[in-house]
């Protein structure tokens, strides 16, 4: 089990002296969810003394032009703590509170997007001090820890996660092919790379790829969006195993585009398959798309 993450209030004094840096943090005179910047301070040590990852305090501050050269007098704004709540994904925590996935995985370098514990702290890369109500659960409750700000640089909506969700699986673009494979280490099949890339963004999908065809919102071919999933049918020996026939699953590209593990050519793994929809073998074998995103 991970150890929960400990908030602490700025006023405090703290000696780094036992880093070799005799300087004394002093900040009570700071606002709450800020820190004044004292000679010597570096954003690394501001981040140990208030128990805090590094990239979380840098991602709120982006007027920060040079993290690495911070100057007595400055205001540092602290990152909002969010308790974690039954429920939560990294995906709802990130929409509910008007944040990019990808930020709050690069503030919480520490985290499982699928292994969140009740109870435990994450650092909304949004400054604290800023906040004027209280972050919500994923359940749209109120949770208990510091106050929600909205940035524009983190704004989050459908179609972001969805380009976030594609640029991420083309980052595994030629993973081999593996039967029963799962991850980058011992290669994907089908449904293990849909899964893996899904997973990464907090949003858990079944393993096999007929049993993902059960889940999400069934989408028409004119309403298709990057990020549905293709499922395709009697594609290998084992169809005739499943109710509805799904052997292959692939993410939707956008323009007629997929991007698939692929057996094919002695298992040349994760690909792009151009022009799906103009594809004999494809459109033969055609299921049915999912939206397992949503809006």
């Amino acid at each position: 089990m991970r150890r929960r993450s400990a908030w602490m209030v700025t006023t405090l004094t703290l000696s780094f002296a036992a880093l070799g840096h005799a300087t004394i943090f002093a900040a009570a005179e700071n606002q709450p969810g800020t820190y004044t910047v004292r000679q010597g301070d570096t954003l690394y040590r501001i981040a140990e003394a208030n128990h805090l990852p590094l990239a979380a305090l840098e991602l709120a501050n982006p007027q920060l032009s040079n993290p690495n050269d911070i100057t007595a007098g400055q205001t540092v704004a602290l990152p909002t703590p969010y308790t974690v709540q039954p429920g939560d994904t990294v995906y709802l925590i990130a929409k509910a509170h008007h944040l990019t996935v990808s930020a709050i995985l690069q503030a919480n370098p520490n985290i499982h997007p699928l292994d969140l514990i009740v109870g435990q702290t994450l650092y909304l890369p949004i400054p604290a001090a800023n906040s004027t109500s209280a972050p919500t659960s994923a359940n749209g409750s109120a949770a208990p820890s510091a106050g929600q700000t909205t940035s524009t640089q983190t704004q989050v909506n459908g179609a972001q996660l969805r380009q976030e969700i594609l640029t991420y699986a083309k980052s595994l673009l030629g993973t081999p092919y593996c039967w029963g494979g799962e991850s980058p280490q011992t290669g994907f099949d089908c449904s293990g790379f849909v899964e893996y890339v899904f997973g990464h963004f907090g949003i858990q999908l079944p393993r096999e790829s007929h049993d993902q065809a059960t889940v999400g919102t069934p989408v028409s071919l004119s309403n298709l969006q990057p990020g549905d999933l293709l499922f395709f049918t009697d594609t290998d020996s084992y169809a005739s195993l499943y109710a509805n026939h799904v052997t292959h699953v692939g993410i939707y590209m956008g323009n007629g585009a997929m991007i698939e593990s692929s057996s094919a050519n002695n298992g040349e793994g994760v690909v792009i398959v151009q022009n799906v929809f103009q594809n004999p073998y494809y459109v033969a074998h055609y299921y049915g798309a999912r939206d397992v995103i949503g809006s």
